[in-house]
């Protein structure tokens, strides 16, 4: 079955972008969930550890290890494709892409590059789709066949400011209470001309999220500036970092490809550790996460941090 619900968000139109005071999800469970990529020196990762092999400290607290999952044995590039069809279609998938001026000599490479990535995904029962400019388009769809997606990409046209911030937060804002562990993709120059948030406001907002962002750049390139690529680029990395995803440039589809099977193979590999936190006060700050494994020449991502309850005292005190 295939449903396809399109909203055209003006610029402003979510709760969130109004919102004077910082942004916060309502927090609903008192467990926290983490996932983790472990990887060895030369970027595999790393198989068959137990809840013994992780230490994880909030605030720099030990927390306790109570809930405990490891991902699959198998990597995901090598994987029959029935096993694939089962597994992805148990994920949240966002993609955000940047349709605005700025992206009009990309706009080619990024369809493209947004269809190879959906390539790699043999079903999605729950994907969201934006694309911007100084406004936000966004689609759901549930679909085995993604042919109506690919018509839904083909159809961006790169024009307008860009609301890169804006477009970030309301896709999280959008998928926050979706079940299923979530991914989003975004597809991007890192430039932003017309956000009613600022750069700070949508990090504060990733960090109150539970989705795990991967970013790529594009824009850059033989010729370019680049010093100017590097700092345009500091807003996809920093989401990439807070939520424990990772970041790429994008320089070719090839390249993509590997970079894609790399997100992929890391959704289906990563160990789950849920705690409960020992912070008992609900004063809705934000809590800063380390995870650590105890074993020499690995290397471990993990999202930085999490922002705890939120109760508002009576007599309207905090």
């Amino acid at each position: 079955m295939y449903w396809k619900a399109f909203l055209f968000l003006p610029l402003g139109f979510a709760p969130l972008l109004a919102a004077q005071e910082p942004y916060r999800f309502e927090t609903r469970v008192d467990m926290v969930s983490v996932p983790v990529a472990v990887t060895d020196n030369e970027g595999n990762f790393v198989k068959g550890l137990t809840a013994a092999d992780f230490k994880l400290y909030e605030d720099g607290k030990e927390q306790e290890i109570s809930l405990f999952a490891r991902g699959l044995e198998e990597s995901w590039v090598g994987m029959a494709p029935a096993m694939k069809e089962e597994l992805s279609g148990k994920q949240v998938m966002g993609m955000i892409l940047d349709a605005s001026g700025s992206m009009e000599d990309q706009m080619d490479l990024v369809q493209s590059a947004a269809l190879k990535f959906l390539d790699n995904i043999p079903r999605t029962e729950h994907l969201l789709l934006l694309d911007f400019d100084e406004n936000m388009r966004l689609s759901e769809y549930s679909s085995d066949d993604q042919r109506q997606i690919a018509e839904r990409v083909y159809e961006v046209e790169a024009e307008g400011w860009t609301a890169l911030y804006d477009a970030v937060a309301t896709v999280l804002d959008r998928i926050h209470y979706d079940d299923g562990r979530k991914t989003l993709v975004v597809f991007s120059d890192g430039v932003d001309s017309r956000s009613t948030l600022s750069m700070a406001e949508c990090f504060d907002v990733v960090k109150a999220s539970a989705v795990t962002i991967h970013s790529i750049q594009f824009g850059g390139g033989v010729g370019r500036n680049a010093v100017r690529d590097f700092e345009q680029g500091r807003f996809l990395r920093e989401i990439a970092s807070l939520s424990g995803g990772s970041y790429a440039v994008a320089t070719s589809l090839e390249h993509l490809d590997e970079f894609y099977d790399q997100i992929l193979d890391e959704l289906f590999s990563q160990y789950t550790l849920g705690y409960v936190s020992t912070h008992t006060k609900t004063d809705g700050r934000y809590r800063k996460i380390k995870v650590e494994v105890t074993r020499e020449g690995v290397e471990v991502r993990a999202r930085e941090g999490y922002t705890g309850p939120l109760v508002e005292a009576k007599g309207g005190g905090w």
